[in-house]
């Protein structure tokens, strides 16, 4: 199965210059935790999420104004629409991630894929379990990556 077939598409993404009172705002409006940061041909170069504002804008007690592209985390992890998921669940698990960007062949966003898109969709044979427990704790072993076969469909 694909990535494709999972992902959440149309979604709101930022421009890097855009202010974090939008992207809180934006948050908000969608009940959603990140955002995407794309450049002027729909490449992402970033994500923000609820996380990145709370300990990089209001514990430093930077202004609203503060540009996005101050405190987006970056580089982002992204998986093509026409990866395993598998392969995604994998390397959520490998980058501790709950969410990836999701990008087409020209590197362009299309959409999001998350842990709870791969529950919603009935893949709870266990493999999202797995990533989520890799995903809550503390990398003892920085050598080992996960493999798209320790996530068999």
């Amino acid at each position: 199965m694909k990535v494709k077939q999972f992902m959440t598409d149309g979604i709101e993404a930022l421009a890097p210059n855009e202010t974090v009172l939008n992207a809180s705002r934006l948050m908000k409006k969608y009940d959603i935790g990140s955002l995407p940061v794309i450049d002027e041909s729909s490449q992402v170069i970033g994500i923000v999420t609820d996380r990145d504002i709370v300990v990089r804008v209001f514990a430093d007690i930077l202004p609203m104004n503060t540009k996005v592209e101050d405190i987006m985390t970056h580089p982002v992890h992204t998986i093509i629409e026409t990866a395993e998921v598998g392969e995604a669940i994998s390397l959520m698990a490998n980058k501790q991630v709950r969410r990836l960007p999701v990008v087409d062949n020209n590197h362009k966003l299309v959409g999001m894929i998350s842990l709870g898109d791969l529950a919603v969709h009935q893949l709870t044979d266990g493999r999202a379990e797995i990533a989520l427990k890799e995903i809550s704790e503390p990398n003892t072993n920085p050598n080992r990556d996960l493999e798209v076969d320790d996530f068999p469909l």
